[in-house]
């Protein structure tokens, strides 16, 4: 088993940095250390949580160019992108901590029902535990965020692992939790096998719950894995979402929409556009549009604060959206732009003349900048291609008739819908996640306090 493991660049295969990888032993050690400052951690006042939490917010904002440019080495993204995902990060946390520090619980009328007319119900919110956190790779530290903060908050214990493609970046984030007080063992960030994840979080009873955004593969094994043990799972996965431009959208709009939509961090976004549904009637003049619109785009050094398309992961993962580009076309679409792969880099690439029987219109999701473009004649048509996909995380629908697209809106199978706007959004209040093989959890400072916490009621008998 691997001691460590060695990060490149994938713009320029340079060595970013090494990882030090767990072994088993070094996991139990990890373990009990997150069981001794469990109960010190529950015990802990809010306030006093708070205040650490301001501290960190301090450290990373001091940190943003430094992390920001690990972030850029390791995974491609533009170094725009990645300040700007520090910069969110500290947002999410600050917002987090002020909901935190006014989360009431309820006092509820027990003399609704005769002999309980003098007794006192109310509420509190306890912790649920030891929480294990998955960090996906596409948007490593504010994903972490996401999970860890509220996690903490709320008084549980923290064990994140690290994504393994480029784990750098948040394994700086976690030294910036214990900078700014955090006790030993309440908050870990390891990297570690896929093998001795699943043995020491996932089939592990003194993990209460389990916080991941990855596939809906991963998430399915995960799912049966933590039956044994009841464990709480919060499952945010695939998507294939859906953007439907109806024949009164404003082109240009709808072009700059799903430039930005789409293209941002390469395409690598689980809520991204994935299929764009365009009225046969303006579907042309998009397509010619949009090409203009993609070919302005400057792909190359990440590094290069005027680049708006880095990489993707790695080459690897370029080599999986080359290789679904070509199945497309093999099925009939049309590469009007891009296709075209070097190393690790994607040119933007659209696809016309795609049908709703192609892999790409409804299961097949490209982690990629890449847009398939859908022809359709009438808003029923559109519902039923959005629709036959299993995934249904986002949605959007362009169009400058606000009541038609409420109507179309509450006919889509998905945890959100954009009226007048693409799919790709994510606000941080949202409480963000999908149905269907998307998942069956909420993501965000109005849903991750209460997920990451059990209702607890204290009744006082005879209390008037």
């Amino acid at each position: 088993m691997e001691k460590e493991l060695s990060v490149y660049n994938p713009a320029n295969g340079d060595l970013v940095g090494i990882l030090p990888m767990l072994d088993e032993k070094e996991f139990q050690t990890v373990i009990q250390r997150a069981l001794d400052a469990r109960k010190a951690w529950s015990q802990t006042s809010i306030y006093d949580r708070s205040r650490m939490m301001e501290l960190f917010m301090e450290l990373v904002e001091q940190h943003v160019e430094e992390i920001g440019q690990i972030l850029t080495k390791e995974m491609g993204k533009p170094i725009v992108q990645a300040r700007a995902e520090l910069m969110a990060a500290i947002d999410i946390t600050r917002s987090f901590v002020q909901r935190a520090n006014h989360l009431y619980g309820e006092v509820l009328n027990a003399d609704n029902q005769p002999g309980y007319e003098r007794d006192l119900i109310f509420t509190r919110r306890e912790p649920l535990g030891m929480i294990a956190c998955i960090i996906p790779f596409n948007y490593p530290v504010k994903l972490m965020i996401h999970k860890v903060v509220p996690a903490l908050l709320m008084g549980n214990v923290v064990l994140a692992k690290v994504p393994s493609d480029n784990p750098l970046a948040v394994s700086k984030v976690g030294e910036l939790f214990r900078q700014a007080g955090f006790p030993e063992g309440v908050i870990q960030c390891f990297g570690c096998s896929r093998e001795l994840s699943n043995q020491y979080l996932i089939e592990n009873p003194d993990i209460q719950a389990v916080s991941l955004t990855g596939s809906t593969r991963v998430g399915i094994q995960m799912s049966k894995a933590g039956a044994d043990t009841l464990k709480h799972m919060f499952m945010e996965l695939g998507g294939n979402d859906g953007t439907i431009i109806r024949q009164d959208a404003d082109l240009d709009f709808a072009v700059e929409e799903i430039a930005q939509g789409r293209m941002v961090n390469a395409g690598q976004t689980c809520c991204a556009c994935k299929r764009i549904l365009v009225h046969r009637s303006l579907k042309d003049a998009f397509v010619r549009k949009l090409k203009k619109r993609f070919e302005s785009l400057k792909v190359g050094n990440p590094m290069d604060e005027s680049v708006d398309v880095g990489t993707v992961i790695s080459e690897k993962a370029a080599m999986e959206v080359e290789r679904q580009i070509q199945l497309t076309i093999s099925q009939g679409a049309v590469c009007v732009t891009g296709g075209v792969r070097r190393g690790a880099f994607v040119e933007p690439t659209i696809l016309d003349q795609v049908t709703r029987e192609m892999d790409i219109a409804k299961d097949m999701e490209v982690f990629g900048p890449v847009v398939p473009v859908i022809a359709f004649d009438t808003d029923e048509e559109a519902l039923a291609i959005i629709n036959q996909s299993s995934f249904g995380l986002s949605s959007g629908i362009i169009t400058k008739d606000l009541q038609k697209a409420m109507e179309m809106g509450a006919h889509i199978e998905a945890g959100a819908v954009v009226l007048n706007g693409q799919g790709n959004y994510r606000h941080t209040e949202q409480g963000f996640g999908g149905v269907k093989m998307t998942g069956h959890s909420r993501e965000g400072v109005s849903a991750t306090l209460e997920e990451f916490s059990r209702v607890k009621h204290y009744i006082v008998r005879k209390a008037f």
